[in-house]
Parts: C-alpha cells; structure tokens; sequence
C-alpha cells in the first residue's frame, strides 16, 4: 500500500531543498557582498581585487515597496589606496507600473558587470539610487552581491 502522506512529505522535501538550491545560486556571492543601508546611502567594503577581474553585480532585497513604474539603479566604485579606479552604472532593476510589495527578490542584469582594471583594486563603493525621483520605493535589507 502507498503511503501518500510520507511520498507527499518526500516530495515537498525535495521541492524544498532544490528552491534553496536555487536561491543559494543566486544569492550566494563568489567574491563578496556589501550591505546598504538604503536608497542614497553609499556602502564601502574593504575587498581586494586582482586587475583583470571579471565581475558581475546582482541586487537583492528582502522586502520592498514602491509607487509608479521605476528603475533601481546601481553604482559600483573601485578603489585603491582611497581613490578611485574604476566605474560601473547599471539598472539593477525594475518596479513594474502601479504601487505594490514584495519579499525576497534577486535580480540579475547581464549589463551590470564591469573588470578590475590594471593595479587591481582595494575596496570597493556601491551606492543605489532610483531612476525617476517623482516616485517612491522603499527597501528593506538591500544588499549587492559580487560575483566573478
């Protein structure tokens, strides 16, 4: 006879642990990760780069909520010794039109992806912004991942 309450059980394991599976993929950082206190707020994290460097920025958020169609918009600084050395802009993502809120999303833009460039870097500064000013967005646990 088969016990369909344990095969139920098995199968919401395994749904379970190839969602984590997943979200570890995304989230997880190969390089490292800084943690922003908000939209405007710039972040600095010492994290040594080697020139040539590939790296690829991906914006995560635990919790959001915005009004109006809007870009979240990533700056990512090199620095060496204090000064800067290289530059990325990119839009991280996008709040579809209308008002609303979410939990937990990641998102990847192939464009937002710059290299060290020669010398290497020593930190690293990353500020988001959002595009169009008039509208309002709200994050909760904004993070940039740094993958190379």
């Amino acid at each position: 006879m088969v016990n369909w309450r344990s095969k139920r059980r098995r199968l919401a394991v395994a749904a379970a642990a190839g969602l984590l599976g997943v979200l570890a993929s995304c989230l997880e950082p190969t390089v490292g990760r800084v943690d922003l206190a908000g939209l405007d707020a710039p972040a600095d994290k010492k994290l040594a780069l080697p020139a040539g460097k590939h790296l690829s920025f991906a914006v995560h958020t635990d919790s959001y909520d915005h009004s109006g169609s809007n870009y979240v918009l990533v700056d990512v600084t090199l620095l060496r010794g204090g000064k800067p050395v290289g530059t990325m802009s990119c839009r991280g993502f996008e709040f579809e039109g209308g008002s609303g809120c979410g939990s937990s999303a990641t998102h990847a833009n192939s464009d937002c992806a710059m290299t060290v460039p020669a010398g290497g870097s020593d930190s690293i500064r990353v500020v988001a912004t959002l595009e169009d000013k008039r509208n309002r967005a709200s994050l909760k646990g904004l993070s940039v991942y740094i993958r190379d």
